[in-house]
């Protein structure tokens, strides 16, 4: 298949300003003062919480390397259709395992491992052939240009937000501009700590909600949330797992109220299969003092089905 040529230079404009001062420890760890990234990356409003953000010179994940052999495509697109259509709906495996101890105190434990969640290859392949039949259907390079354009709906210098919802010819092409951005941005320092989400999984009347916490990556703001997104849905998972396994917790025996002091273990083992429709991302947020980066994901109960 014909390469599609398609290189736009970009570099990500993140406002970072670092304090000046003396000593050692200050010129080992110097200390920023202020980050500043676009609102619709930092509280994503309506399609954008669908929608993902990617940067132009992405590093995909191995398993996702052969997409871009086979489709000719650059890898954001690649990685941007994966996410998008991740955001539609997610398969989430995992193997669970409980181990049921017996003693004297009655305790028991749940243990969860091998837990991962995909797209299936065969809707990433439609989409990714959908737009490179296009290309490869264009006249000129700039058609080319204007085909993957259609799917970009916001730019931050090297930082794009991939969308599955083309505008057509109602959106210039953001990938042809030179990536200064007029939106409105949001600020992260120390001086006004912005009010971090709650850390951890939990659940309301409406929703499965996970708040993960990562390494903030200062030259790379995509990456680090990227990674921090990713270990996000995988906690959501997790929970939502564990809450839908059929497994057991052995207690002392009630009938008779004697608890030996011999100590009887049991394991169980599960495997199951949910499916996660409408996953979105909500918040990222920019812990300065800490120098993290947290995002909230969440899903509809409606969307958690058995598979």
């Amino acid at each position: 298949m014909r390469r599609i040529a398609l290189h736009v230079v970009g570099v990500a404009l993140v406002a970072v300003f670092m304090s000046g001062c003396g000593g050692t420890a200050c010129k080992l760890r110097p200390q920023p003062l202020e980050v500043k990234l676009p609102m619709w990356f930092t509280q994503p409003q309506g399609s954008e919480q669908a929608d993902t953000p990617v940067n132009i010179g992405v590093r995909l994940p191995k398993h996702l390397v052969p997409f871009v052999e086979e489709s000719g495509l650059p890898s954001w697109v690649v990685y941007g259709v994966v996410r998008s259509l991740g955001a539609q709906e997610f398969l989430a495996n995992g193997t669970l395992k409980t181990f049921s101890v017996i003693d004297s105190r009655g305790e028991s434990s749940v243990v969860v491992d091998d837990v991962y969640y995909d797209v299936p290859s065969n809707k990433i392949r439609a989409e990714l052939g959908a737009i490179s039949e296009a290309c490869m259907a264009a006249e000129t390079e700039l058609d080319r240009h204007n085909v993957v354009g259609a799917n970009v709906s916001r730019r931050f210098g090297g930082i794009l937000l991939f969308t599955l919802s083309p505008a057509g010819g109602s959106r210039s092409n953001l990938l042809l501009t030179s990536g200064v951005s007029k939106d409105p941005m949001e600020a992260f320092d120390s001086d006004h700590p912005e009010a971090m989400p709650v850390i951890g999984w939990r659940e309301t009347a409406s929703h499965y909600i996970t708040t993960m916490p990562g390494a903030y990556i200062y030259g790379n703001p995509v990456l680090a949330f990227r990674r921090t997104e990713e270990e996000a849905i995988r906690d959501l998972a997790k929970g939502l797992l564990l809450k839908f396994s059929h497994m057991r917790k052995s207690v002392v025996d009630t009938t008779t109220g004697i608890v030996d002091d011999e100590v009887k273990e049991e394991v169980y083992r599960e495997e199951i299969t949910l499916r996660m429709r409408g996953v979105r991302v909500m918040r990222r947020v920019v812990d300065v003092d800490r120098q993290l980066c947290l995002v909230e994901v969440r899903v509809p109960r409606s969307g958690v089905a058995m598979k």
